[in-house]
This record gives structure tokens, C-alpha cells and sequence, in this order.
């Protein structure tokens, strides 16, 4: 086995040794697992899969690696279905975040529950702000020509904030949309038309930008840091768990050496055809 250097075949057998608490076995197959050859096995497997792939030699101590940059595109492909809901059972969205969800929710794996939720979400407030300061444009004259003129550049800036629970803790998640444009005065003597008002998209309009921001920064938090609640019916929640898990003991071993919920962890084990014993192993 070591000598054909299949790393799929050798990390499944260390991840048995580990279940049988054969801790030096389980490093010395995963040794036979060269680096390029478990690079070729992650680029080759989902997302979820990958990430086994990648936490197996990690908990089986294995001298190939997947580096953190891998390990963070990987959790930020993963998506795992996770609802968002209110501090208090049965309230609706405000409409701002609701059609954010509407729009990004299924790109994202992202719903709304009232009642039992995966992550408590505040509310998201949308402010808009209007910044002026003096600058010179290079504009069209009537004739074709260019001419610079004193202008003033207008700034419409959407911020968006709400606060989570990620993690054990509570985040505020903030995001901005920003739009700009130029005015002007008249400049007969070089031929340049007045520009009054600035030609930027209506508030309306950058609020449901600034909302979408929101909910896309929302989507890397929770990537980073994915909530014990999720559901682990599938590969996606099972590995997300897992990382939760991680996170929250403070031990990137944790969920690989069987840390959580029993039930979730062996309903886990056997989803992901992991030996019983052998935990979740994600990076």
C-alpha cells in the first residue's frame, strides 16, 4: 500500500489506525502520501471532500499539508444550508435583508428562520451619506475638445451593519456601497456647459446594494467561522461541524479525536464513511 502511494487509499487506512487508536500506524501510512500527490487528490475532490482529504493527514500527522490559503478558499466554497433568524422567536426580516436573501440566498445556502434558527441575526440598518469635496475634471467642451475645470466629486456612501453570533460571541458585520460622480459649473469662456447634479443610482437602489454587501460578508464570517448548530445532514454541514468545532475548543484536532455531540458525530461518521472512532477529521 505505502509503495503505490495512492493517498486515498493511505489516508483511509490511517484514519482506521486512528480509530483504533494506532496513532504511530496512522502516521506512517500517511507518510506514503506525497505532497503533489494530495494536492492532486484536494484540486480533484468538492469541497467538502477536500477538506476531509486535507484533515486526515492533519490528524494522522502527515508530512503533506494542505497550506491555510487551500484550507480558507476551500471553507469559503463549502455552504453548508444554514438559516439566519431574530434574537426572538417569530419575527420576519426587515425588508432590507430579506431581499438580500432573496437574491444571494440560494448562491449562498443562506435562509430565513423565525423560530429556530442556525445564526441569531440583528437588525441590519442602512444608512446613506452624501461627502462633497473640491477636485479638477478633465470634461468635454461644445466644440470636442477636453477642458479642466474646478468640480466637485459627490460621494453616496451605503453603509450596512448588524450584529451575529458567531462563534460564541457577537460580531458586528458591516459593509459599504459607494457611488460617485462629478459636477460642475459653466465655463463660457472655454466653451464648457454646466453639470448640476450628480448621476448616481437612487438611495433605493444603493440600500439594496449596500444589503447584498452586507449579506456577502455575512457569508465569509460565517465561512470562517460556521455555527455548532448547522445541520449535519449532508457532507457540507457534516465538515462545517467539524470546523466549528475546532474553533470553538481552540483545538485544530478537536472534532478528528471525536470532540461534540455523540449522536452528531457518529450520524457524521457514518454520512462521511469515516471508521467509528475516527471523528471528523477536517483541517
Amino acid at each position: 500500500m505505502v509503495r503505490r502511494g495512492d493517498c486515498a487509499e493511505l489516508l483511509r487506512a490511517a484514519d482506521a489506525a486512528r480509530a483504533r487508536e494506532q496513532g504511530g500506524l496512522a502516521s506512517s501510512l500517511a507518510a506514503g502520501c506525497a505532497q503533489d500527490k494530495l494536492n492532486a487528490l484536494v484540486a480533484s475532490a468538492t469541497p467538502a471532500e477536500a477538506m476531509l482529504w486535507c484533515g486526515r493527514a492533519k490528524a494522522a500527522s502527515a508530512a503533506a499539508v494542505c497550506d491555510s490559503a487551500a484550507i480558507a478558499s476551500l471553507a469559503g466554497q463549502l455552504r453548508p444550508r444554514l438559516t439566519l433568524g431574530p434574537p426572538e422567536p417569530g419575527l420576519s426580516a426587515d425588508p432590507s435583508l430579506a431581499g438580500a436573501l432573496a437574491e444571494l440566498g440560494p448562491a449562498y445556502n443562506l435562509g430565513w428562520e423565525a423560530d429556530e434558527p442556525d445564526v441569531i441575526v440583528g437588525r441590519v440598518l442602512i444608512t446613506v451619506d452624501h461627502a462633497t469635496n473640491s477636485t479638477v475634471a478633465q470634461v468635454a467642451d461644445t466644440k470636442g475638445g477636453k477642458q479642466r475645470v474646478p468640480a466637485v466629486q459627490h460621494r453616496f456612501i451605503a453603509r450596512a451593519q448588524g450584529d451575529v453570533e458567531l462563534a460564541g460571541k457577537t460580531r458586528t458585520i458591516r459593509a459599504t456601497e459607494e457611488a460617485r460622480d462629478l459636477t460642475w459649473a459653466a465655463a463660457p469662456r472655454t466653451s464648457v456647459a454646466a453639470k448640476s447634479d450628480p448621476q448616481v443610482p437612487a438611495e433605493a437602489e444603493l440600500k439594496r446594494r449596500a444589503a447584498l454587501a452586507w449579506v456577502k460578508a455575512l457569508a465569509k464570517a460565517l465561512a470562517a467561522a460556521p455555527p455548532e448548530a448547522v445541520d449535519v445532514t449532508d457532507a457540507r454541514g457534516c465538515v462545517a461541524y467539524g470546523l466549528s468545532l475546532n474553533l470553538l475548543s481552540g483545538d485544530p484536532l478537536a472534532a478528528a479525536n471525536g470532540l461534540g455531540e455523540p449522536a452528531k458525530v457518529s450520524a457524521c461518521e457514518k454520512l462521511l464513511d469515516e471508521p467509528a472512532g475516527a471523528g471528523i477529521p477536517v483541517p
